[in-house]
């Protein structure tokens, strides 16, 4: 090969390595900071158009009781005896 065609092939893979090294570093700069946020449009930063879109909805509780292991003397109930 000539002088020329290595020189080309050290730049270009020089090059490479450099787009790696910015893909690692904005990869990990998202991570960390999170991405940019975009600006909303006048129209709809100006508020909800619908009452039912300005009361907030509280979740609901979760009544379940956790499942119940054989054996758990704590959970057992009492037997009737007949």
């Amino acid at each position: 090969m000539s002088e020329l065609t290595l020189l080309l092939l050290q730049i270009g893979f020089l090059l490479l390595l450099w787009f790696f090294v910015f893909a690692v570093v904005y990869s990990l700069r998202a991570d960390v900071f999170g991405v940019r946020v975009r600006r909303m449009p006048e129209a709809a930063a100006a508020g909800p158009s619908s009452p039912r879109e300005t009361a907030p909805v509280a979740p609901t509780p979760h009544s379940r009781s956790p499942p119940e292991r054989p054996g758990d003397p704590q959970r057992e109930t009492p037997s009737r005896a007949s």
